[in-house]
This record gives C-alpha cells, structure tokens and sequence, in this order.
C-alpha cells in the first residue's frame, strides 16, 4: 500500500512540478535562431540545436530537459522531458553535460519527431541545472533553470527538386537524429575558427548507387575505389539554375589497407579540403544545392553556366572529406558554405524501393538507409 501512495504522490508530483527557484547564469541561444519544420509525409521533423553559454563562476550539471508545446490559444497540448531517471538515463544519451564556468556545451534537440495532430507553433523548453556536489533526491530535483522559446517555421521549399543521382541509391548516411550531418557541434572551437554561422550540413544526404541486391560495391572488397557501385556515376542537376562555383582539379584520396590516404590539398582552401571537386548550383529564389566528392576532371560546368533540371555535372568521385566514394548533396540558404545554413529539401517523382516491392512518391524528403531510385518514365 505504501508503495502504491508513493508511486500516485510521485505521479502528482510530476503533473505539478514546473519552474521555480534561482535562474541558472547560462544563456541559451538556438541554432538556427527560427527551426523549419521537416516533413516526412504525416511526420513532423526538428531538426536544430542548442548551445548553452555559462556566464557564472561555478560549474553547472545539466540533469534534465522540458519541452512543452502550446496550441493557437495559448493552452499546453504536449510536455514532455529528459531526465536522468533509469539505468542508463535518458539524458546519457547528451554526452557534455557538465557546462563549466565560461564554456559551453552544444545539446542537439532530443525532442525531434511529433506526430501530424501536435501543434508546432509555440513550444518552449526549459533546461535545470545542479552544481557539483550537489546530490539529488528525485529526477524532479534541481537547483537553477533556464527557459527559452522556440518557434519554429513550416518551410515546404521552393525549388522543384528531382534525384540528383538516377540510379537506384542507398542514403548512406542522410540527417537524420545519429546521422554524422546532423552531430556537427556548434561548441566545437574549429566552427567558431571557420567563422561558420550555421550548419550547413544539417540537412544533407550522402547518396551511394547500388547494385540489384542493395550492395555498394563488388569483391567483397571495399578499400578499392573502382569497387564502388557509385564511382563514375552521374551526378544531375537536381534543379534549373545558375552556377556560381565550380571545382574541377582537386586529386582523388587512396586507399591503403583499411586506411584512407587523404590527397593534399595545395594551399589553405578549407572548401576543397571539404568538397573536393564541387559545384554550386543558385536556383534563384534563395535556395542553393551543394555537389561534393567529385572525380577530378568529371565536372562538366563552370562558373557562369545555366543548367538545367536533370543535366549532368560531373560524376561521382572519392575527393574532398570523404572515406568511401560518395555523392555529398544538400541545399543550402547561401553560396559560401561556410557562412550558409541547410535547408530541408523535397524531391519529386521517386520510388522508395522495400526489398521486392516499392511506394511511389509523388514529392517528399529522403534520409538515412532509404534506398531510392527515380519512378520509370
């Protein structure tokens, strides 16, 4: 019986539980400041970050996070929170959770998916600090807090987009919540060196051609670039546009044994040092897509050059930040990637292939492990 009251007085206890006490001295900023909303067909995808600044003196443990979304009249329809409860919690899932005085730590947004009926418009999350030493009685305990609200922006994009590859690919990696895209952290001091303002890979897809079995390269041996389905395929212009940057000559990385030979790159040109040979594609309506990793000699525009949807670029290559041959695409708010911030991206006219069936999609995103190949004509 007692642990029958115990466990409704814990009950009561959360439904009443809100935001008291001291505010913690952290800052909290959003990044990007307005969140776009990603839709994958009823599923609504936010996809941003937090960067939490501590300007007190005193080290502070982040011991839980709440998310609480309100409807058009200000009344609360969904709450939700992290906390370190159970064994391994789920706020372990964060791995910085110690902001030190004058540091700060980046926490990608653990409340990421919701379902169609669930009101986007206003949410705020709140975040609870202990100090060090400090030992709580209940995931309910804290000592400080900080609030801050999010609203994002519903962004159905503008360009009408088609595969930018047009054989049958595997997302080797998209954006998804443990996609290496997504994990780009904005408390990293390389960001801050690079001047970046954003994410420009937030939203990104790596696309590797397979073969009819689903597999990306023959031999049973990956660490040979001609062994990849996706090595010196063609690489399209997703959408009509303009270029406004081109590469073109940027020497192609080796493997030896399990290791990648990275090829130098001649000067300081951290855009070849990501990229390799790249193009960039401004569609005219402020949305930009981004080719990287592609074989040198292959790119088939300049600066200047009108493309048009469904032209061939270039080919697919194993240049640039790349540890298999690979096509890197995304769409991006500006041309310089490193002051640009990634956009959600829609394609039209594809299938999704599910082993020997498929679901034809008329316009809709990709991501992580689909295997996607253009609808026959």
């Amino acid at each position: 019986m007692a642990c029958f009251l115990g466990f409704w007085l814990t009950l009561m206890a959360l439904a009443a539980w809100g935001q008291s006490g001291p505010k913690a001295a952290v800052e909290v900023s959003v990044l990007p400041a307005r969140p776009l909303i990603e839709h994958r067909g009823p599923v609504q995808r936010l996809n941003f970050d937090f960067l939490l600044r501590n300007t007190g003196t005193q080290t502070l443990h982040l011991n839980r996070i709440q998310i609480s979304l309100y409807d058009a009249h200000g009344k609360l329809a969904w709450q939700r929170a992290l906390d370190e409860n159970g064994h391994p919690s789920g706020m372990s899932t964060i791995e910085d959770r110690d902001v030190k005085a004058g540091a700060a730590i980046a926490v990608f947004n653990p409340f990421h998916e919701f379902g169609p009926e669930l009101p986007l418009g206003k949410m705020t999350y709140a975040f609870y600090f202990n100090e060090p030493g400090y030992e709580t009685g209940t995931p309910l305990d804290y000592q400080s807090w900080v609030s801050v609200a999010v609203t994002p922006l519903d962004y159905p994009g503008k360009t009408e987009l088609i595969l930018p590859v047009q054989q049958r690919s595997i997302i080797f990696d998209g954006h998804d919540f443990y996609a290496h895209h997504r994990r780009q952290s904005p408390a990293n001091p390389a960001f801050e060196k690079l001047g970046m303002r954003g994410n420009p890979v937030r939203y990104a897809y790596d696309f590797c051609p397979v073969n009819a079995s689903g597999e990306m390269y023959k031999d049973n041996d990956p660490y040979r670039k001609e062994n990849w389905y996706a090595y010196g395929q063609p690489v399209n212009a997703p959408g009509s546009g303009t270029v406004v940057d081109a590469v073109n000559d940027v020497p192609e990385n080796e493997y030896k044994g399990k290791t990648v030979v990275y090829a130098p790159i001649p000067g300081d040109d951290v855009r070849r040092e990501l990229g390799g040979n790249y193009v960039i594609v401004d569609h005219g309506n402020g949305e930009f897509s981004y080719f990287a990793h592609m074989r040198p000699g292959s790119v088939r525009v300049k600066k200047g050059d009108h493309v048009r949807q469904g032209q061939q670029i270039g080919e697919i290559g194993f240049a640039g930040d790349a540890f298999i041959p690979h096509l890197h695409y995304m769409l991006i708010d500006q041309a310089d990637i490193l002051k640009a911030e990634s956009l959600p991206s829609y394609f039209r006219n594809f299938r999704r292939v599910l082993g020997s069936s498929f679901v034809d999609v008329e316009r809709g995103e990709v991501d992580s492990g689909d295997i996607v190949e253009p609808q026959p004509k």
